[in-house]
């Protein structure tokens, strides 16, 4: 289950109305994700309040732009705890977090940012790389310093994520191995460990039923759940092996050992196969894989008033980031059932992912504020016959809640 968004306003949720309106103020102050295949229990916590930030009453900005980087970067690295410490006046240069003049530190600012390009900025980079991150995960703290960074490029209006185009490397399109009509050599290669290893779950006929369904009870079923999941060319990078070896998914007796077990099970189906060659008479493009892609992800979507944004990008631990800059980070605690999964996601069976209440607070901030409020998800349901499975929600119970996007 995969959430990215939660915006105080702005996208639509329906064609006639653009906005979702809040009915009444929202009193809980609880953000909780749950899984596709169950409901876990709302855990009540105590309400809290959140402390404000220090004013400031140096010159005033100069400009507009320099009010954007104000409100958008200053604001939220000169605490001492992130660039504040260092970065000052008569601190560290670039003196971008000094805190008596900021003109001055726009200045500096300017030196350290990329406002085309906000994620090639060296303050990102440099954050990304381990200097200075105020939290446990680099790469969530360069995600929040280029949203910081955006914002002041976009303006008042903010602007939408950008996506730089690269070309990818340059690969030839040679002969490969394809794979046949008949299933027969897959049933006696790959399959036997598939039907008796991963058939638990992988299974049309498991409970649940976990997609793919490689290791069906029926071959062609499986036959055909299989194919995207092989490399044929490179049988140790197709996923079924990936899964066991760096992923530690499921193995049945060592990792290590069964995903040689499964790759060498590929490679003898993969060195009878036969190798079509390419048509010399015909014109060809280059060929591409599917990691030579781009994350474009935000690229079509206004994201300027976005309150909280999980990415899932962390890929271990048990904290999922808030990366969309507001403060408070509404990070969301990991417990119970969960995996990490490729991607940018994650995998909740009976487990959660769980705000706290001082940091949820600004959903009731910022909600009450404005009246409207839009969530964004991306989910892949474990199953299609679960009913009332909680996938985001805002509440303090099962049976106390103020908005739920739930599957039935």
């Amino acid at each position: 289950m995969i959430v990215q968004r939660l915006e105080g306003k702005g996208m639509a949720m329906n064609a006639a109305r653009p906005f979702a309106r809040v009915a009444a103020p929202i009193a809980l102050l609880l953000a909780l994700l749950t899984g596709c295949s169950g409901g876990a229990e709302t855990a009540p916590l105590q309400q809290t309040v959140v402390a404000t930030t220090s004013s400031y009453s140096g010159p005033p900005p100069a400009t507009e732009d320099v009010q954007d980087f104000q409100i958008e970067l200053w604001n939220n690295v000169r605490g001492n705890d992130r660039c504040g410490a260092c970065h000052v006046d008569g601190g560290q240069a670039p003196r971008f977090a000094r805190s008596d003049d900021v003109n001055l530190a726009w200045e500096a600012a300017n030196t350290v940012v990329n406002l085309a390009s906000p994620g090639e900025s060296r303050m990102v980079t440099f954050v990304a790389s381990g200097h200075n991150c105020w939290l446990d995960s680099p790469d969530a703290c360069a995600d929040i310093l280029t949203t910081w960074i955006s914002n002041w490029a976009g303006g008042a209006e903010g602007s939408a994520r950008e996506i730089r185009l690269a070309a990818p490397e340059d690969q030839e399109v040679t002969a490969s191995p394809a794979f046949p009509e008949n299933p027969m050599l897959f049933a006696s290669t790959v399959y036997p460990p598939l039907a008796t290893y991963c058939s638990e779950c992988h299974s049309t006929s498991a409970s649940p039923a976990i997609s793919p369904f490689f290791g069906d009870g029926d071959l062609a079923t499986a036959y055909a759940a299989v194919q995207p999941l092989l490399n044929l060319g490179t049988p140790r990078l197709s996923r079924v092996v990936v899964r066991l070896r760096d992923e530690f998914h499921n193995c049945w007796t060592d990792c290590g050992d069964d995903a040689d077990t499964l790759e060498a099970a590929i490679t003898a189906f993969a060195g009878d196969l036969p190798v079509l060659e390419v048509n010399p008479d015909l014109v060809l493009s280059r060929s591409l894989a599917l990691t030579n892609g781009i994350v474009a992800a935000g690229g079509n979507r206004a994201e300027a008033n976005q309150i909280a944004l999980f990415e899932f990008k962390t890929g271990e631990g048990s904290v999922a980031f808030d990366t969309s800059g507001v403060e408070p980070a509404m990070n969301l605690n990991l417990s119970g059932t969960y995996e990490w999964v490729g991607g940018w996601g994650i995998d909740l069976r009976g487990g959660k992912a769980q705000a706290s209440t001082t940091t949820s607070r600004k959903l009731h901030t910022l909600i009450t504020a404005t009246g409207e409020y839009s969530i964004e998800a991306w989910v892949v349901p474990g199953n299609v016959n679960q009913e009332d499975a909680p996938i985001v929600a805002l509440s303090g119970g099962a049976m106390v809640r103020n908005f739920a996007l739930e599957q039935d």
